[in-house]
């Protein structure tokens, strides 16, 4: 849900200033989120110098138990047969690490999550969900050893979980391929394995029965755009998500985690989530409603074993329009349910 940008970032050092004490308020029931209170951590700066360090940090201080480490990889288009890090967008495995090791330093449980991205697409629909590789089995063999790699580099760092793919919509329905390569996966790492289906194909993904826990990549249309829904009108598209999720789950028999949960700080964010080329007016306070109506549905539920919020990565602010939450109220709606002690100050701003 993501696209690259044509300039390096670097973040602010006033972008993220954990100064304002949050409580719940008085008779609010106490707070019940998952147990792995996660945030995801794109590394998709262009610079092979750029530190993450700050961006774990303030995560960390969100109240985070667990964040998802995002590393993109690519190959040229839909029919490709070899995937691999791009010279501009895919960061050294350097960099990966250090930001392995100051994740544990932190105390952070970590997802590791390789993800597959496109150099070049002809239409909007061409994405990794639609690759049509010319060579299934040339493909199988190159995404067999960029998957061999990060298990090791997971194995090494001692991460709680891996990723072993996200969206893969044309690839997920058939578990042949699947289970050879996880079998071979599971012979070098030993933690936990995740699938993460897109939020509009997980009932037809096949490959549950061979990973540990559930992913969906939870980007679901709550309304229908038409107007700037309250919080009640958001919590019942999310109460009827719910209610779909938890019949499924009843034949998956997995544990659930939503892999990555975002939205725009954009009027209409609410109606399409997944569109990351999306240009409306800023809307903070749409973002933060829809931050606040997935808590109030989800808070407390006991299939639900953890959520990444999507995504930390940016400059974040009062002007921004991106998914990152950084210096936003949402960012509040994260710290109060995580139970962190500190927010962004910018937490109170309204449109």
């Amino acid at each position: 849900m993501w696209t690259p940008s044509r300039r390096t970032w670097r973040p602010r050092a006033d972008a993220f200033l954990p100064v304002l004490a949050l409580s719940l308020a008085l008779g609010e029931a106490a707070a019940q989120p998952p147990r792995q209170r996660g945030v995801a951590l794109g590394l998709f700066a262009e610079d092979p110098g750029f530190s993450y360090r700050p961006l774990l940090d303030e995560i960390r201080a969100t109240g985070a138990s667990h964040v998802s480490i995002v590393v993109p990889h690519y190959q040229h288009d839909i029919r490709s047969i070899t995937i691999g890090p791009h010279p501009r967008f895919t960061p050294t495995d350097a960099t990966v690490e250090q930001v392995l090791r100051h994740a544990r330093k932190l105390g952070l449980d970590v997802l590791l999550f390789p993800i597959l991205r496109l150099e070049y697409a002809v239409t909007p629909q061409e994405w990794r969900g639609s690759i049509q590789p010319r060579d299934r089995r040339a493909w199988w063999r190159s995404y067999r050893a960029l998957l061999l790699k990060f298990a090791r580099l997971a194995r090494g760092h001692r991460t709680a979980m891996l990723c072993v793919g996200s969206e893969l919509g044309s690839m997920d329905t058939d578990p042949v391929p699947w289970k050879q390569l996880l079998g071979e996966v599971r012979a070098i790492y030993d933690g936990k394995l995740v699938y993460s289906a897109n939020w509009d194909h997980y009932d037809k993904v096949r490959i549950w029965h061979l990973v540990d826990l559930a992913g969906l990549s939870a980007y679901y249309q709550l309304t229908d755009g038409s107007e700037r829904p309250d919080l009640q009108r958001l919590a019942h598209g999310w109460r009827e998500v719910r209610v779909q999720i938890s019949r499924w789950l009843v034949r998956v028999k997995r544990p659930l985690i939503f892999t990555e949960l975002g939205y725009h700080s954009q009027k209409g964010t609410s109606a399409w989530p997944w569109d990351e080329s999306a240009e409306k007016p800023v809307s903070l306070e749409e973002q933060r409603r829809c931050y606040q109506a997935f808590v109030r549905v989800w808070d407390g539920v006991p299939y639900l074993e953890g959520v990444y919020f999507w995504n930390w990565f940016g400059y974040g602010g009062p002007q921004s329009r991106e998914y990152c939450p950084r210096g936003k109220p949402a960012a509040a709606e994260i710290c109060r349910w995580f139970g962190a002690s500190s927010c962004p100050r910018q937490w109170g701003i309204q449109d």
